[in-house]
């Protein structure tokens, strides 16, 4: 019993050893280079009262003056997520719900509607079904804006 143990230690042991000599660098250079980022850096950080939460970039329709300071570059405080962070703070986080062609860029939003939120004097949030979503600029459509 303990040779037929040995041997399959053995058998293993040359596997692994083919395993890490067929690991050879070819000395070109990779197709595509690998830009290393976090979660945070692609992401607005909203912070208030020791909790802090994330959404995406862009996601950001009106940001009054008096609540810049809620934003910032880098996390502060215990994380949870955006649900929970919305319902604690929705005395200043408002939200517009808003098509898919308008996160795309390929539909404006209603001017008329930004002018009205941005009178609310909170931070205004873009959604997708129900979740933050990044508004892409406006795409270009017959050499216009």
């Amino acid at each position: 019993m303990s040779a037929m143990c040995l041997s399959i230690v053995d058998t293993h042991s040359q596997n692994s050893s083919g395993a890490q000599e067929s690991k050879t660098t070819t000395g070109k250079k990779p197709m595509v280079k690998v830009k290393h980022t976090t979660l945070y850096k692609n992401s607005h950080i909203l912070v208030y009262g020791g909790k802090h939460t994330i959404i995406p970039k862009n996601s950001i329709i009106v940001l009054p003056e008096r609540l810049k300071s809620r934003v910032l570059s880098e996390p502060d405080g215990e994380f949870i997520l955006w649900p929970e962070f919305k319902i604690a703070n929705r005395d200043w986080i408002w939200t517009f719900e808003v098509s898919l062609d308008q996160a795309k860029g390929l539909a404006p939003l209603p001017e008329d509607r930004v002018k009205d939120l941005s009178k609310l004097n909170r931070v205004v949030v873009s959604l997708y079904k129900g979740n933050p979503v990044s508004i892409l600029p406006a795409k270009k459509q017959n050499g216009k804006k």
